[in-house]
């Protein structure tokens, strides 16, 4: 840019703000090289801890040498980005709470840990019309059998191959629970204890993701004694969550799951219950 313009445009900002500046080629060839410098400088030290550092390193630079208003307008001239676009966003609970306002069905894969044993489960949950996930239509599936919970029959089936029995009850008698949806996060929020949030790139995916890890307090006598949530930065969702069964994080979660995805494609008959033929039919009421 050439010494005129930079005058004209510092004079310009200068006379708005009732502020004599004045300047001289030499003086603007040492203000850019100085404003590039420290540019390039903040760059390599850039951090999402560190952008609130970025004015302080340019502006060191500069306003020994000239106006602080005239060095504000010179650097936005030459370009300078002052927030990296890479720079990781700020991450809420209340963006959670507001991004499940769009989610209605949700699948879920499900592993517990007891006793050096594991079992596996597969989840489908949709919301119901009481607007809440839990207790609406819900279906799992294990190697021990398959539970249907079906919200407009008001019935709840329990089907073990192994056995050849299924269970009815009446009414949802099982649930995926208040974990994915609004209510737990308002509860995370204002019941949880040592409630922290860092920011790292997910293991298994490679984006940018954020780690939320929180203790149940003692008073509630919960299994569950602390847990990690992994959020995806994008959607603001969980898509992962551990839970231990002691208040350290030690060892294996006893309950994990490892794969979550929203608004997945479930047909009614996801949620519908054919009786085997063979199979003995026990009512409970």
């Amino acid at each position: 840019m050439k010494s005129q313009n930079i005058e004209k445009v510092i004079k310009d900002f200068c006379a708005t703000v009732k502020t004599d500046v004045k300047t001289t080629a030499e003086m603007d060839t040492r203000i850019i090289s100085d404003a590039t410098a420290a540019h390039q400088k903040t760059k390599k030290k850039q951090s999402a801890e560190s952008e609130p550092n970025i004015w302080r390193i340019i502006l060191k630079h500069i306003i020994t040498k000239f106006a602080t208003a005239a060095a504000v307008i010179l650097i936005v001239l030459l370009g300078i980005t002052l927030l990296d676009k890479s720079a990781t966003p700020v991450y809420a609970i209340e963006q959670t709470i507001e991004a499940f306002k769009k989610v209605n069905s949700v699948y879920v894969e499900q592993t517990i840990r007891e006793k050096g044993k594991s079992f596996n489960f597969k989840m489908w949950a949709r919301r119901g019309k009481h607007g809440k996930m839990y207790f609406g239509d819900y279906r799992q599936e294990s190697s021990d059998g398959i539970i249907i919970a079906n919200e407009s029959e008001n019935l709840t089936h329990c089907y073990y191959p192994s056995t050849k029995k299924v269970y009815i009850y009446k009414g949802l008698t099982v649930t995926i629970g208040s974990f994915l949806d609004i209510d737990f996060f308002l509860y995370l929020k204002e019941e949880m204890e040592d409630v922290k949030i860092e920011y790292g790139k997910d293991k298994i995916t490679g984006k940018d993701m954020v780690f939320l890890t929180y203790k149940e307090p003692s008073r509630y006598k919960s299994k569950c004694k602390c847990g990690e949530i992994t959020f995806d930065l994008e959607s603001k969702l969980p898509i992962r969550w551990k839970g231990w069964d002691n208040p350290d994080f030690k060892g294996e979660p006893w309950l994990e799951w490892t794969l979550i995805k929203y608004n997945p494609s479930v047909s009614e008959d996801t949620f519908k219950f054919e009786i085997p033929d063979e199979a003995k039919v026990i009512y409970d009421e």
